[in-house]
Formats: C-alpha cells, structure tokens, sequence
C-alpha cells in the first residue's frame, strides 16, 4: 500500500522545476540588466570623451585632444556591444572611426611641429600605430601615403637643424614625389621649408619661389589661416 505523500512526489518534482526555471530566467535577465547597464554608462562615458576630444581639437589644444580620443577606444567592451545590441536603432560610432581620428589628431600635431622646423617621430609613430588598427580600403591608402609623407618630413627637419641645407633641398625634392596633391598640410610646410633654407643659404631664388607658392595658397588655392598669414610676416622678416 502506498503512502499519500507518495501521490504528491510528481507534483513536487515538477513544481521544483518550474521554479528553477523561473530563477533561472529571472537570473538572466537580472544579469542582462546589469550589463545593459554598465553599456549604457559606457556609452555615456564615451560620448563624452569625444565630445572633450573635439572640443579641444577645435580650439587648438591638439595635444589635450589625443588621449581623450585614445581613451574613448578603451569604452569598447563587451557590455557596450550589448547594449548597442538592444538599442540598435541609435547611430554610434566605431573603433575604426576613432582610430581615423586619432591619425589625424596625430599628424596635426606633427604638423605643428614641423611648421616650427621640429621633428616629430614620436608623433608620426603614433599615427602609424593607429592606422594598423584601419580595414583595407581607399581611405586606408589615402592615410598611408599622408603619413609616409610626414615621416619623410621629419627626417627633412633633422637634416635642417644639422645644417645639411642643400642636402635638405634635395631631399624636399623626393619627398614631394610621395606626397599627394591634396595634402594641404604638406603644401604648407614646403613653403615655410623653402624660406627657412632660402634664408639659410642666402638664396633669393629659393625665396622667390616660396613666395610665389605663398601667393597661389593665399589666392588661388583660398588657403587663409593663421600659418598662412605667420608665413607672410617669416619671409618678409
């Protein structure tokens, strides 16, 4: 004869199991809510560190921009892909972008440089590093060729400072035929190059052409900004 409480053993068995089932799933999505969570607040960090990057970068503090831009690239976790998961209809960014960004901060930064005659290895280190981090394609290819330009005009910088100024000439000579016809930043440093040697080595044909490049920039070309307008005052001084 069987015992009553046997009858209910079935119904106990199934009831513990429903209710696993149910802390289970309640565990789930405790634990989905506190990832969505910690994406969120990392989305949120990382608004607002690009929001200060561009913020300095505009207002020429271009050396306060870059690790502002770095660290934005360390926003990117897993509970971040999460939470762009679940909100899939807002528009982000993407490692790719920041890493753009920070080739171009750092090349700007060398350009301030080299507009001063420095070198800037370091910095042009730093745009190489992050351009590894850029799928193939055009724009990839665009930036390689931009900055194996500034990498060369570091090395024209060294030759100046060692007095090597013919040497520097000739060297400026090759480093036009890598360099590529929109990059402006290149245009402007060969100018501020050219009246730096043609300076040095008491040259009045070499500052001509400068000034003959300064006059296409300012007129032709429309190029107005302040190294520009400092380029007038270095040739005439």
């Amino acid at each position: 004869m069987k015992k009553i409480t046997d009858r209910y053993i079935p119904a106990r068995t199934g009831g513990i199991a429903i209710t696993m089932v149910f802390l289970l799933l309640l565990a789930g999505l405790i634990t989905a809510g506190v990832i969505y969570s910690q994406g969120s607040q990392q989305q949120q960090q990382q608004e607002k560190l690009l929001a200060e990057g561009y913020e300095m970068f505009n207002s020429g503090k271009l050396e306060m921009a870059y690790p502002l831009f770095k660290e934005a690239l360390n926003t990117f976790t897993s509970p971040l892909s999460f939470y762009r998961r679940i909100s899939a209809s807002e528009v982000h960014v993407n490692p790719d972008e920041i890493h753009e960004i920070a080739v171009s901060v750092s090349l700007s930064i060398a350009h301030e440089k080299f507009f001063d005659l420095q070198t800037a290895d370091e910095w042009v280190k730093r745009a190489e590093e992050d351009l590894k981090q850029l799928p193939e394609g055009e724009r990839k290819t665009d930036l390689t060729a931009t900055v194996a330009t500034a990498r060369a005009v570091s090395s024209l910088c060294k030759t100046y400072n060692e007095g090597n100024y013919e040497q520097a000439m000739k060297d400026l000579l090759e480093v036009e035929k890598i360099s590529q016809p929109t990059d402006q930043d290149f245009f402007i440093f060969e100018i501020r190059f050219l009246i730096a040697c043609g300076k040095a080595l008491n040259q009045p044909a070499i500052l001509n052409q400068a000034r003959e490049l300064l006059f296409f920039a300012t007129t032709d070309a429309g190029i107005d900004n302040e190294k520009t307008r400092s380029l007038w005052g270095i040739l005439t001084s």
